[in-house]
């Protein structure tokens, strides 16, 4: 009887599990020339790096209208705003500056993959596959190379965060570096990764710095930085993931980027979509929702808005740009 009894409380226990309290939904998709890549979030403005399709700029409304286009390259992967005259980290082009009408003022290329790239007034710093961390002077009409620091990897993301740059550094795993000095950056630390890191992203509160990490097949990993940014592993999700398949799968997930909203991350998770990890333990992640869409998930970002609610931003690949809003 006793052994009746507890195989009933076994079969009830994820029934009595915890249910996230949140509601999300889908308010606009909009379509778009090219693969919807990333999502820059800049004043009332939205930036899509939109590959074949050059780089979208949409005023923030309810509406979203689409401001203006633009395609002075080609493969534009990702882009930093930088005030209305964006730099674009471009698959063959490399780093190009450009007007604020869409024409190219400046390039650099060293024959390698420029996969992202952050401003900071006006020092840009580019994840650049094999080169690592290539940090530039936007000077004028030129791109003036400052510095380079190698990576042991492949550098896909860059993130700034206090005086450091983050990288995403493929099979090498997270690399923390100090660039108070753009001209000699310098490695502080690196977290290894059980596949490939892909993405990062930095939530900072009460002066406490937490990394989320988009680790391909290894899911999704979250770190803790010490004052002097070396990160410390809390805990893992695998989002139900093999970290021994291989990248750019052509069905499934594969984490390829994460975004913030209170305690909740979001990840762009390939070919099922959007999920969202409950960071609430941050030693036990939760998988709590999974929202499969049309395309192949590739960028995420979040905002807060006035109410308490998150719109939730999602370049969708083939299927453009989606937007979502996340009541906590």
């Amino acid at each position: 009887m006793r052994r009746m009894i507890w195989l009933t409380l076994i079969a009830l226990m994820p029934a009595c599990r915890p249910q996230p309290n949140f509601e999300i939904s889908e308010i606009a998709t909009i379509d778009t020339a090219g693969w919807a890549h990333d999502v820059i979030l800049e004043d009332d403005e939205l930036y899509l790096s939109d590959r074949q399709g050059g780089y979208l700029i949409f005023q923030r409304s309810p509406s979203w209208p689409l401001q203006s286009a633009f395609t002075p390259v080609g493969d534009v992967i990702s882009l930093a705003p930088n005030g209305g005259e964006p730099v674009l980290a471009a698959r063959f082009d490399g780093l190009v500056w450009v007007s604020a009408d869409g024409h190219v003022k400046a390039r650099y290329s060293n024959g390698d993959i420029a996969n992202s790239v952050a401003v900071r007034g006006d020092i840009a710093y580019a994840a650049y596959g094999l080169h690592g961390l290539v940090i530039a002077r936007l000077a004028g009409t030129q791109i003036e190379i400052v510095s380079q620091l190698a990576s042991p990897g492949w550098s896909h993301d860059v993130k700034l965060s206090r005086d450091q740059a983050l990288l995403s550094d493929w099979n090498y795993g997270l690399r923390v570096v100090d660039v108070r000095d753009p001209g000699r950056p310098t490695e502080v630390a690196a977290l290894p990764s059980p596949a490939t890191t892909i993405s990062v992203a930095i939530r900072e509160a009460e002066g406490k710095r937490m990394a989320a990490i988009a680790d391909g097949h290894g899911g999704v990993a979250l770190a803790r930085l010490d004052d002097s940014g070396r990160p410390r592993l809390l805990g893992r999700n695998s989002l139900g993931l093999n970290t021994s398949d291989p990248p750019h799968p052509a069905s499934g997930g594969w984490a390829h980027s994460v975004a913030w909203g209170d305690r909740y991350i979001f990840i762009a998770n390939w070919k099922r979509g959007l999920a969202i990890l409950d960071a609430q333990d941050p030693v036990r992640l939760r998988l709590v929702r999974e929202i499969p869409t049309d395309g192949t998930a590739l960028g995420v970002k979040t905002e807060r808005e006035t109410d308490g609610t998150w719109l939730v931003f999602l370049a969708d690949g083939e299927a453009g740009l989606k937007v979502y809003r996340f009541i906590p």
